[in-house]
Order: C-alpha cells, then sequence, then structure tokens
C-alpha cells in the first residue's frame, strides 16, 4: 500500500490548524465539535490504480481520497478558515471533487462545509492530478 497520508495531513495542517479553536484540526471524522472554528481532513479511499500496474506485486501508483471539513459559527468564518485547506490541498495537486454547504435544521447556530478531493501518488509520494 502506498501510504503518505501523515505527510499530507501535516502540510495542510501547518496553515490551517492556527485558524482553528485550540487542538481542533483533527485527522478523522468529526461527531460532535466542541469548539470552533473545528476543521478536519482524513484519507476516505485508496485504491491501486489498476492500469498502470506492472507484473510485479508492487503497487505503483494509488488513487487517494480525503474528505476535509470545517465547522463554524458563521458562513464567513467557515469560508475563511475552508479557503485555506483548499488552497493547500490545490497547491499538493488534488482535485477538488465537490465541496457544499450542509445545513443543520435543528442547529442554525453552527455551518458546516464538506469538500472531496482525489490525486494519485507514486510510490516516490509525487502527487498527480487525475
Amino acid at each position: 500500500m502506498i501510504d503518505f497520508e501523515t505527510q499530507i495531513f501535516n502540510s495542510v495542517h501547518s496553515v490551517v490548524a492556527p485558524l482553528c479553536a485550540k487542538n481542533r484540526f483533527i485527522s478523522t471524522q468529526i461527531t460532535a465539535p466542541t469548539a470552533f472554528p473545528t476543521a478536519a481532513l482524513w484519507e476516505m479511499d485508496n485504491e491501486t490504480v489498476r492500469n498502470r500496474q506492472s507484473s510485479t506485486p508492487i503497487e505503483n501508483y494509488a488513487l487517494i481520497t480525503y474528505q476535509g471539513e470545517v465547522y463554524a459559527k458563521t458562513k464567513s468564518e467557515c469560508r475563511k478558515v475552508f479557503a485555506v485547506m483548499d488552497e493547500r490541498m490545490i497547491s499538493l495537486n488534488f482535485s477538488k471533487m465537490s465541496g457544499r454547504f450542509i445545513t443543520y435544521p435543528d442547529n442554525t447556530g453552527v455551518v458546516r462545509y464538506v469538500a472531496r478531493y482525489e490525486a494519485v501518488v507514486d510510490r516516490e509520494g509525487n502527487l498527480y492530478r487525475r
């Protein structure tokens, strides 16, 4: 398995964490944010790029999918934090597959933005847009 999750997370963490409440940029899905803004980024999927496989038992390339989330008290605060995450992910050669605000009818005091990204990574950690 080609695994560069820690390096990717750390790269995004370095620019997003300073915008979040203390210790509120994490690498797992958020179930109930307790401070705002809170952000998360994690690898959702890691699959072999089958048409780039050779006859050796070594994975050459993997298609990786990440999900990024931002929770905030206002839409403008959410956009501000997300813009930094988005810029870093794109600069790493990820393509944004989707991005949208999600509303909570029962909790109008929380704004959530969710985006998914994908890229192809090789064994050396080089990222390529798909």
